[in-house]
């Protein structure tokens, strides 16, 4: 038998072919690539270019309603000083035409920041304790169903000493006043439930810079008018809410007599305001919150956030 040798002939045929199908599919590679590069390019670019625009938006609306903010300063001082009194707690101004392009909608809401109980009021400027503050916020947090002790925890984070009212209550103390109510949120043992319980009933915020306990009785709630005496009943107060608005104090203390409703505690006006300006447009919002100490034609603020 014959073997005959198997011989392997090069076709140069199938090497071209074999060569136009690599250079195929490197084509494919490289197009697949560039397409990505593309796409992320053109998505990079549309982003920032939304980006851009909403911040352009952003800073429209902020303006607007920064304007919304001084329209309730001008509001607010334009009331004459002997009508004040008639303030009613809180006002939504309406608005329109603020902007001539702007389409969409702005709300400003005021609200008398004196209706609260002012939580600095605690500690006096002599740095001991305020013992007739101190007890009126003492029965504000029993009427709120919150546990009394959060009033020492308070008190040690106001005062300047070291030295503690209660367990571990001056942890981490500022030793300074409360420059806002969130401070709260710092000391220990107000957790955000007690903190949204309080929330509606104080301020950081009063007449002078004595930090003295001055609540404007014609707009506060009935916990905060509660919280004057240990003889106020929810009866009393609610008598007092329905004869609003008081021109004097004297008038007050008719209504309510020897229950301590001195000079030192009440007062008829609010001179702190909390101003609620929010604007919004094209599902984009702008909101300023603020509080403004406002005296006949002058005004200071006093605290402001924007988001």
């Amino acid at each position: 038998m014959n073997l005959k040798p198997s011989v392997k002939y090069f076709s140069p045929l199938n090497h071209l072919k074999s060569r136009q199908g690599f250079a195929l599919i490197l084509t494919l590679v490289i197009l697949t690539i560039l397409t990505a590069m593309i796409i992320e390019f053109s998505y990079s670019v549309y982003v920032a270019t939304a980006n851009l625009n909403n911040w352009k938006e952003s800073q429209r609306l902020s303006q607007i309603a920064r304007s919304g903010v001084s329209l309730a300063i001008k509001t607010i001082s334009d009331i004459p000083s002997t009508e004040l009194y008639k303030f009613k707690g809180s006002i939504t101004i309406p608005i329109s035409g603020i902007v001539s392009d702007f389409d969409g909608g702005i709300i400003v809401r005021v609200e008398d920041e004196n209706s609260r109980f002012n939580l600095n009021s605690i500690i006096s400027r002599n740095q001991e304790l305020n013992r007739d503050a101190y007890n009126s916020f003492k029965r504000l947090l029993r009427n709120l169903g919150i546990r009394e002790d959060i009033g020492d925890y308070i008190a040690d984070w106001i005062d300047r000493d070291n030295e503690p009212r209660t367990r571990d209550s001056e942890e981490n103390s500022k030793n300074a006043y409360m420059d806002s109510v969130d401070e709260l949120l710092l000391i220990k043992t107000i957790d955000m439930e007690t903190y949204s319980m309080l929330l509606p009933y104080i301020t950081v915020y009063t007449h002078d810079k004595t930090f003295t306990q001055l609540i404007n009785i014609n707009t506060a709630s009935i916990p905060v008018i509660m919280s004057l005496s240990n003889g106020m009943t929810k009866s009393l107060a609610e008598k007092i809410i329905h004869s609003r608005p008081f021109e004097s104090v004297s008038e007050v203390e008719k209504v309510a007599p020897g229950l301590g409703l001195g000079t030192t505690k009440i007062t008829v006006r609010a001179i702190n305001y909390r101003i609620t300006s929010i604007a919004e447009e094209n599902k984009l919002k702008r909101i300023i919150e603020c509080t403004s100490e406002i005296r006949g034609g002058s005004y200071i603020i006093k605290y402001w956030k924007e988001i």
